[in-house]
C-alpha cells in the first residue's frame, strides 16, 4: 500500500491542477538566439488555456510554442527562474483593464530551471478598488468603511469633512465612539442588520465631531466582503430647516389660539348684552330689528373666527373628532337654529324632509353640526330674497344621503372641481352678494371625510341654484336611550350661578343675561374670589374663565372639586382658549365641560342641563 500512496497522492494532485478555477502551467526555461531566456509550455490546466495568449493550442504535454508574453512578465519569470526567488506580483494581462494576481516559483536549479505559474484574475476585485477610491475623493458624501470588529479601517474625504476629524485620528474609532448615546439602540440594530442580512435599511441620526458638537447624516450600510461600507449624507441643514419650520408652526398655533382668545373674549359680552336687549325690547319695535341685524352679523363674525381658526388646525393635521352614535335629527335642528336668522332675514321658503323614523351617524356633533351650518348658511348667503331652500336625508341600509339644495346664483360648471378648495372664490357670478373668505367649503369637505364621508356639488349653472349633496355611513341605533352628549331641550328651574371672568365687560353682561333668564347669579374677578364665592354662595353651575389673575380658572377648578362640601357644583370652563390642548386641561382640572366664548344659546342650555345631574 505504501508503494502505491506517491502515484495516489500524484493522480490527486494532477486533478486539482486539471479542475481548479485558478489558471496553472508548468514552464521551461531556454535560451533563445537572442541569447535572452525564453519559456516553452510544458503543462497547462484549462483554466489557463482560456486566456487570450494560449490561442487553440490543444491541451497535452510536451513543449509547445513560446508563449507571447508581455516584457514585464518575461523579465520577473527570468528572476525566478535565475534566482530561484518566489514571486507574488499584480500584473496587467494582454487585454485591456484585465488584471492577474501573478504567483510563480521555480523547481530544479538554474541550470535547467522549471517555473510553475499560477494566475487568479482580478480584473474585477481591482475595478471595485478603483471605484473604491473614486468613493474616497467625494467631499458631498462619506463613505466609512468598516473592519470585522467594526472599528474604523478607512474614511473619504467627504466623512472627514463632515466630522473634523482627521484621517489618522478617525482610523481606529468605533461607531459608539462617533455617535451619540441615546442613539446607540437604534445604531445597535443596524449592525445587526447588517450583519444577518448584508445591508440596514437607512435611517437618520446623529454624528458627533471632534470638537464635540453634532450633526444630522443619513446613513445606509452595506456589508462587503469582510467589510462593511457606510454611506453618510449630512443632512444637518435639513434638519435645521424642519426645525425651524416646526418653530414657526407652533408659534403661528399659539398666534392662532391668542388671536382667538382675544377675539372671542370682547365677542363674549357684546353677544351676551344682545342677548339681554333683545329679551328686553318690545318685538315688533324698530329696536328689535335693529337688533336682529346686529344679532346676524355677529354671528357671521363668530362663524369667521372659528372657520378661521379650524382651517389652520385641519391644514396642519391638528383636527380630531370625537365620534357618538348621535340621531342625525339633533345635528340637523342644531345646524337650522344657528342660520336660522339668516335664512329668515331674507325670507327664504324652507322647507325640510327628514326620515319618519330617527337615523343614526356616529359624529362629532359639533363639527357635524359645522358641516350642515356651513352648507345652510351659503344657500341663504347666495340665494335672493324671497328664494327657497330645501333640507333632504334619504336613508339607505347602510348610507345617509344629506342634500341641501337651493335656487340661488348656481356655479358654473367650469368652477364646480373647484369650490371645496381653500381660499376658492367664484366672483364674477357674485357682483351682488356677500362676499366670503372661501374656507368653508375647504372646512365642509375636510370634516366630512373625518365622518367617513364625501360631499358632491351639482348646479346647472349660473342663476340656476346649487345641491350640495353629503353621504356619510350610517350607524346603528345605541342601545339605550338617546346620548348624553346631545343636550335636549328642557324646561329649567331657576339655578344658583356663579359668573367668574376678569373682563367685567363679559361677567356682568353674561350675568345679566342669566338674571333676565330668572336665574340667581353672583360674580368675581378672579380664581381666588371665585373659590371664596362658591364656599359662601354654594352654587349649583360655576362658569369659570380661564385666564383670570391672582389664581387662574384650572386652579380653581382644582380648588372647588378638592373641597367635600363643593362636590355638588357643575364646573363649566367658559373661555376663549377652544383648541384641543385646552380642552384636555379643563377635563384634567376637574370640569364638567368646556365652552368657548361667547356663549351661544345651545351651549347655554347645556351648561344648565348639567346641574341637572347634581
Amino acid at each position: 500500500m505504501s508503494n502505491n500512496k506517491p502515484e495516489q497522492v500524484g493522480r490527486v494532485f494532477e486533478r486539482f491542477f486539471q479542475e481548479t478555477d485558478e489558471a496553472c502551467c508548468v514552464l521551461e526555461a531556454q535560451v533563445e538566439a537572442s541569447g535572452q531566456l525564453g519559456f516553452v509550455l510544458l503543462e497547462a490546466n484549462a483554466s489557463f488555456r482560456k486566456h487570450a495568449w494560449c490561442g487553440e493550442t490543444p491541451p497535452g504535454h510536451g513543449r509547445e510554442p513560446a508563449l507571447p508574453l508581455d516584457e514585464a512578465w518575461l523579465e520577473l519569470l527570468r528572476e525566478v527562474a535565475l534566482s530561484g526567488c518566489d514571486l507574488h506580483a499584480c500584473l496587467e494581462g494582454p487585454e485591456p483593464e484585465q488584471w492577474f494576481e501573478v504567483r510563480a516559483f521555480r523547481a530544479g536549479d538554474a541550470a535547467r530551471p522549471v517555473v510553475g505559474l499560477r494566475l487568479r484574475d482580478i480584473s474585477e476585485q481591482r475595478r471595485l478598488v478603483d471605484r473604491l477610491q473614486n468613493l474616497r475623493r467625494i467631499t458631498t458624501v462619506g463613505v466609512l468603511f468598516w473592519g470585522a470588529e467594526f472599528g474604523l479601517v478607512d474614511a473619504n474625504e467627504g466623512f472627514i469633512q463632515m466630522s473634523g476629524f482627521s484621517r489618522e485620528e478617525a482610523i481606529g474609532k468605533t461607531w459608539q465612539e462617533l455617535t451619540p448615546e441615546e442613539f446607540h439602540p437604534a445604531s445597535w440594530n443596524a449592525v445587526r442588520q447588517v450583519l444577518t442580512r448584508g445591508e440596514a435599511t437607512p435611517y437618520e441620526k446623529q454624528y458627533l465631531r471632534k470638537d464635540g458638537s453634532r450633526w444630522w447624516g443619513l446613513f445606509a450600510p452595506r456589508k462587503i466582503g469582510d467589510q462593511v461600507m457606510e454611506f453618510v449624507l449630512d443632512v444637518t441643514q435639513r434638519r435645521h430647516a424642519e426645525a425651524a419650520l416646526r418653530e414657526q408652526d407652533r408659534r403661528k398655533d399659539e398666534f392662532l389660539a391668542t388671536l382667538a382668545h382675544e377675539l372671542r373674549n370682547p365677542l363674549a359680552p357684546i353677544k351676551n348684552g344682545l342677548h339681554v336687549l333683545r329679551l328686553s325690547t318690545q318685538a315688533d319695535s324698530p329696536a328689535q330689528r335693529t337688533l336682529e341685524i346686529i344679532d346676524r352679523q355677529l354671528n357671521h363674525l363668530i362663524r369667521l373666527v372659528d372657520d378661521l381658526l379650524d382651517v389652520a388646525r385641519i391644514t396642519a393635521g391638528k383636527v380630531r373628532v370625537d365620534k357618538r352614535v348621535v340621531p342625525l335629527r339633533d345635528i340637523l335642528t342644531r345646524s337650522l337654529e344657528a342660520t336660522q336668522a339668516a335664512i329668515d332675514a331674507k325670507q327664504h321658503r324652507l322647507t325640510v324632509e327628514l326620515p319618519a323614523d330617527d337615523v343614526h351617524v356616529a359624529a362629532d356633533v359639533d363639527r357635524l353640526t359645522q358641516v350642515f351650518s356651513n352648507l345652510l348658511s351659503n344657500a341663504a348667503k347666495y340665494t335672493g330674497a324671497g328664494g327657497a331652500i330645501h333640507l333632504q336625508v334619504l336613508a339607505g341600509e347602510h348610507q345617509l344621503d344629506v342634500t341641501v339644495q337651493d335656487s340661488g346664483i348656481g356655479i358654473p360648471a367650469e368652477h364646480q372641481a373647484g369650490v371645496f378648495e381653500l381660499f376658492s372664490q367664484v366672483r364674477d357670478h357674485q357682483p351682488h352678494f356677500e362676499g366670503g373668505l372661501g374656507i368653508g367649503l375647504a372646512l365642509v369637505q375636510s370634516l366630512v371625510r373625518m365622518h367617513g364621508g364625501t360631499v358632491e356639488v351639482h348646479s346647472e349653472g349660473a342663476g340656476r341654484g346649487s345641491t350640495f349633496r353629503v353621504r356619510l355611513p350610517r350607524a346603528d341605533a345605541p342601545a339605550q336611550g338617546r346620548p348624553a352628549d346631545v343636550a335636549q331641550p328642557r324646561e329649567g328651574a331657576a339655578r344658583r350661578i356663579l359668573v367668574a371672568d376678569d373682563n367685567q365687560d363679559a361677567a356682568d353682561t353674561l350675568a345679566s343675561l342669566l338674571r333676565v333668564e330668572g336665574h340667581e347669579v353672583v360674580t368675581a374677578s378672579d380664581g381666588l374670589e371665585a373659590v371664596e364665592r362658591a364656599r359662601t354662595f354654594r352654587p349649583e353651575v360655576a362658569f369659570l374663565d380661564l385666564g383670570m389673575p391672582v389664581m387662574d380658572g384650572l386652579e380653581a377648578a382644582r380648588r372647588i372639586r378638592a373641597a367635600e362640601e363643593l362636590a355638588h357644583i357643575r364646573l363649566v370652563a367658559l373661555t376663549g382658549w377652544g383648541q384641543a390642548s385646552d380642552r384636555q386641561r379643563t377635563r384634567e382640572a376637574g370640569f364638567d365641560l368646556h365652552v368657548v366664548k361667547p356663549l351661544t344659546p345651545t351651549a347655554m342650555q347645556e351648561a344648565l342641563a348639567i346641574a341637572a345631574h347634581a
